[in-house]
């Protein structure tokens, strides 16, 4: 089973919230975030923007967090 490239997995999840996670290995979980993340950015533009992007802004350091740790999992570190 070859490594997972963390500075990648890093970067998808920067840009697309969750599917670093997904990349990593938990496909299920990356999925749900990606997908939440997305429903929550199209709320956002119509009603509560202010307080949804606080939200949205902690869901995406949870992705990188979340994807940090299941890419160490999965190399075993």
């Amino acid at each position: 089973m070859a490594e997972k490239n963390m500075a990648l997995a890093l970067l998808i999840s920067f840009f697309l919230t969750g599917l670093g996670i997904a990349y990593a290995g938990d496909v299920r979980k990356g999925i749900s975030i990606f997908g939440l993340y997305l429903i929550l950015n199209i709320i956002s533009i119509y009603a509560f923007g202010m307080i949804l992007g606080v939200i949205i802004f902690i869901l995406w350091i949870y992705g990188m967090y979340a994807t940090y740790r299941e890419v160490n999992i999965y190399n075993g570190s």
